[in-house]
């Protein structure tokens, strides 16, 4: 009986050592394909989804229409970019899937950041009046409370000072010193009347700044050189007392663009590139005020603009 239990024996150890090898094998293995098939990696997308435009509502300006014509094309843009980019993705990722899941996504997604650059399109040109709709559009967003404001006019701000009392007929009876007029500043306070305090707002909101336009990125201040002063016409001995003796005129040598360049009347008025605007500033002046001298007036005026509110007979203007 003893003969035949070595044989036996023999052959449970070798069964067993088989089996033993076998589970302490630490070589890896493929994957089943089954496996790679079901791993979707197109499950997450890889382009975050786009939230809807809201409905465009009628009775819209031409200015918010020439914005939401922006913002429609280059949302349209950026999804088809989207749409191309994950397609690329999916059948680089299929393709791939049989040569490994972890190596397969990461050098699709380098290949897909890669190409994306590629296919991306330059942007879409801006509607022509975008600058100037968009420069409208901060205009009429620019509100004021009564609190600063003097005259009556939410749009000049200044404060209101105490009679001011000036040698024979000088002076003013209620005068108020204005540092902005509708977003524009001054670059030193005027002192000055309201008649000639709203005149200024007048020009200003319905003219110079619409002139200026998106010229230098628009209209940031006006170099304001003269306002109240008890003298007589041009600073001389003898004469009529000038309406600056009064609180009813300024003076302005010029205006500073929000680039940081000036327009000089000095300097400018003769000029190509200044000029036609310069001139149409001065032009649009005369309605708001009662007279308006510039530097074809005569030569004390050549290097500014005179402003006043003063009464002509017959209620007309004189404008030079």
């Amino acid at each position: 009986m003893a003969h035949w239990r070595i044989p036996l024996m023999a052959c449970v150890v070798l069964i067993t050592g088989t089996a033993i090898a076998q589970s302490s094998d630490q070589r890896p293995r493929l994957r089943p394909l089954a496996l790679a098939q079901q791993f979707n990696p197109t499950a997450a997308p890889l382009v975050a989804p786009r939230p809807k435009l809201r409905r465009f509502d009628t009775g819209r300006t031409a200015s918010s229409v020439a914005v939401h014509k922006v913002v429609l094309e280059q949302t349209i843009t950026e999804d088809v970019v989207a749409q191309k980019l994950t397609k690329a993705a999916v059948v680089t990722t299929r393709a791939d899937a049989g040569d490994g899941i972890g190596q397969s996504v990461t050098v699709s997604s380098r290949q897909i950041a890669r190409d994306g650059l590629l296919m991306s399109p330059r942007p879409q040109a801006r509607p022509e009046g975008f600058q100037l709709a968009m420069a409208k559009r901060k205009d009429r967003a620019t509100k004021y409370s009564l609190n600063g404001s003097v005259c009556g006019l939410r749009g000049i701000r200044g404060y209101s000072v105490k009679r001011v009392r000036g040698k024979g007929a000088c002076g003013i009876a209620k005068p108020v010193k204005v540092s902005e007029i509708d977003g524009i500043k001054l670059t030193r306070e005027a002192l000055i009347g309201c008649d000639a305090a709203r005149a200024l707002y007048r020009w200003v909101h319905d003219s110079a700044k619409p002139t200026v336009g998106t010229k230098g990125g628009g209209l940031a201040s006006i170099q304001l050189i003269a306002s109240y002063s008890c003298r007589n016409r041009n600073s001389a001995k003898r004469g009529k007392l000038s309406e600056h003796a009064k609180g009813n005129a300024v003076d302005i040598a010029g205006f500073v663009l929000k680039n940081g360049t000036s327009m000089s009347v000095l300097r400018g008025w003769r000029s190509g590139e200044d000029g036609p605007t310069l001139k149409r500033l001065h032009k649009t002046a005369c309605g708001p005020f009662r007279t308006v001298l510039g530097p074809k007036s005569n030569r004390f005026h050549q290097d500014h603009f005179h402003f006043d509110v003063a009464k002509h007979r017959g209620g007309g203007t004189y404008c030079r």
